[in-house]
């Protein structure tokens, strides 16, 4: 997909090896995202997920581009597509349609454990101190990634067993 550089991919895979386990004892998500705010307490990928193409395989989006408005307030969910499960990616927190904080799950715990947090526009570490320091730059190197960003282009979820539909022959969107 265009605008998916390895640099997207290296900066969500970067928080799955900050972290020692024992940071992950809390729940952090709760605590760095409003919960309360719209999409923020989904925790699988509804039917209405999209599908978007990275160079290291599938990711699950929701909501899709179609159900969120330009100012929109609240979460955008990164699953990643397994073959027997979906563990999350990231947890994207947008207000007015501007990203305000980030956060990057363990994609190998099953519990989806929060191993990094980023406030922006600044590029902040919201984990400065934990473990491996989850650093500003690394919070840095998010900014301007069509994978966090407000608008990803994706297809239908069905596309992936049903790539033959008209649908999944269009342009994603």
């Amino acid at each position: 997909m265009p605008g998916i550089t390895p640099r997207i991919i290296a900066g969500a895979l970067v928080a799955l090896v900050v972290l020692p386990r024992s940071a992950h004892a809390q729940s952090l998500p709760d605590s760095l995202i409003p919960s309360a705010a719209t999409n923020c307490r989904v925790t699988a990928p509804p039917a209405s997920a999209g599908l978007a193409v990275t160079p290291g395989g599938f990711v699950l989006v929701f909501p899709r581009n179609d159900a969120i408005a330009e100012r929109y307030t609240g979460c955008k969910m990164l699953w990643i597509v397994d073959t027997d499960r979906a563990p999350r990616l990231a947890t994207l927190y947008f207000e007015r349609g501007e990203l305000s904080r980030a956060v990057a799950h363990d994609v190998r715990d099953s519990s989806g454990a929060a191993t990094g947090a980023c406030a922006f526009p600044a590029g902040r570490s919201l984990l400065p101190n934990a473990g491996a320091r989850f650093s500003d730059s690394a919070c840095k190197g998010i900014t301007g990634e069509s994978m966090y960003a407000l608008r990803l282009a994706t297809w239908p979820r069905s596309c992936m067993t049903t790539p033959d539909a008209p649908v999944c022959k269009e342009d994603p969107r």
